[in-house]
């Protein structure tokens, strides 16, 4: 072992440099997550905000907002709107839990104007196989909606590139509409909506919708970053 010694007047200190060593990693270890859970916290905080103003404002239709649509200033956004889904035409978001049972969310696609709108109704079951693809019934005729404008925090990380749909209905593990908004116009034939929008849960065709404005509150970050502050400490 690697030793080192340190002589004051009559006290000598000995230490394993290794151990030192380790336990400086260990320390900047900790304290960096402590940081980390901080850094959570207020990004939560921030959310939780946002969606509170944008709760204040009225509902604009989605029309409306094509004109100036800058993503910080349409997130969580109340938008309605009187139109008809397109029949037959949705995508189905893998991968998504509801009560620790996995499933889909259900991305339909409705008229609003001279646009089309992704409209996310909600969770349905896996079902018996994931090679076969549900049935989802969807309104028919001219309806009233409400939702919020979605838009995530970050875009997704994945290992391989993610190609758009070729046909319609589709099974997708997310959304990329930067790259997919040519092909998804194409495919529903009309311009589409730039962004989420997810349908208001006591919509009479929302099915299993709930919509958390965060995942983890604040709070708990703060907690978390206390447990690893108390460790490095």
């Amino acid at each position: 072992m690697s030793k080192f010694s340190v002589s004051i007047k009559r006290l000598v200190v000995s230490f394993d440099t290794r151990a030192v060593a380790a336990g400086i990693v260990l320390f900047v270890l900790l304290v960096n997550l402590g940081v980390w859970q901080l850094g959570r916290a207020h990004e939560k905080s921030a959310l939780q905000a946002r969606w509170l103003a944008q709760s204040r404002l009225p509902p604009v239709a989605p029309a409306t907002l094509t004109a100036n649509l800058e993503s910080e200033l349409s997130a969580d956004r109340l938008v309605t709107w009187t139109g008809e889904f397109i029949p037959g035409k949705y995508i189905l978001l893998d991968n998504r839990l509801h009560r620790g049972q996995p499933g889909y969310h259900v991305l339909a696609f409705v008229r609003a104007g001279t646009i089309t709108v992704p409209l996310n109704l909600g969770w349905v079951p896996l079902g018996r196989s994931r090679d076969v693809i549900p049935s989802v019934a969807l309104p028919k005729g001219e309806v009233s909606i409400a939702g919020r404008i979605y838009v995530p925090n970050g875009k997704p990380f994945m290992m391989k590139e993610q190609t758009p749909p070729k046909t319609l209905p589709a099974k997708v593990q997310t959304l990329y509409w930067d790259n997919w908004n040519a092909t998804l116009s194409l495919l529903t034939d009309g311009p589409i909506f730039p962004h989420e929008v997810r349908i208001d849960p006591q919509s009479p065709h929302a099915l299993e919708a709930n919509w958390p404005v965060v995942n983890q509150s604040p709070a708990k970050h703060y907690g978390y970053a206390l447990q690893w502050f108390i460790m490095a400490g």
